[in-house]
């Protein structure tokens, strides 16, 4: 990893594993994360118990971008604790200007992460894992990110994409987009991941919560790499799920 990432998630070598936590909130916390989503006060308590118990390497925040203001303020209040690194989780704009349009998109995107921005998150991330690679190699996908880019880069926090990563295409449209770190969505092959790693960029691996891992705990086991889950999957999550989603990491994790 390079920059601040390497300090704040897990050093020059090792994995940082950070899964989302919102749909382990109801066997932990005894209510789901909907029951508490309105009140940063109780996301800030169910984030940390959650996150100590199966020791993730950083608090991850998902955020509704259509309803982000006890999210966002959540970010901020963890960030100000300085304990666990906070790493806030969005859609992208791409997927969002499916559902609206690009301009919304940007407007939307933007005014959420200026309002995180002083906060100095350890990193945050776009998911654009719903989206064919293809759908961020045109120009005006480009355009959105730059925009967003150049917000982070004036707060200086660090922007990830989580992407589909199939082919060598998909990795050239992952660099061209000029993020901090990428987060490829299931499976991928290592030579590609080297690949992007070579341009700069932190690489990592997004998963569903209950992969076996196997062929994930291998690539971490020779390279460093940020680890987290896909959106979806089981909610309520079982303990025992997320357990061994960060056992599959326990050898190539940082002492």
């Amino acid at each position: 990893m390079t920059n601040r990432l390497a300090s704040v998630l897990g050093g020059d070598a090792g994995a940082a594993v950070l899964p989302r936590l919102s749909a382990a909130a109801a066997p932990v916390c005894g209510q789901p994360w909907s029951a508490f989503a309105a009140d940063a006060g109780q996301i800030v308590q169910a984030a940390k118990r959650i996150a100590a118990l199966f020791g993730s390497d950083a608090i991850v925040i998902e955020i509704d971008a259509a309803d982000s203001e006890s999210a966002v303020e959540a970010v901020r209040r963890l960030a100000a604790e300085g304990g666990r690194p906070v790493v806030p989780v969005l859609p992208g704009p791409v997927t969002l200007a499916a559902a609206s349009d690009a301009d919304t998109a940007k407007d939307v995107l933007t005014a959420i992460v200026e309002a995180i921005g002083e906060a100095r998150p350890a990193l945050l991330l776009f998911d654009e894992s719903g989206v064919a690679a293809s759908d961020l190699a045109g120009m005006s996908a480009r355009k959105l990110f730059n925009t967003l880019r150049n917000v982070t880069s004036y707060f200086d926090v660090p922007l990830g994409i989580i992407m589909a990563i199939p082919d060598e295409d998909a990795a050239d449209t992952a660099l061209r987009l000029k993020p901090d770190a990428v987060i490829a969505a299931g499976t991928v092959d290592a030579d590609l991941l080297d690949r992007i790693a070579a341009e700069g960029p932190a690489i990592g691996i997004a998963l569903s919560v209950d992969d076996t891992t196997a062929d994930a705990a291998a690539l971490a086991a020779t390279r460093p790499l940020i680890i987290t889950t896909l959106g979806g999957g089981p909610d309520p999550l079982p303990v025992e799920t997320m357990h061994a989603f960060m056992g599959a990491f326990s050898g190539a994790r940082q002492p």
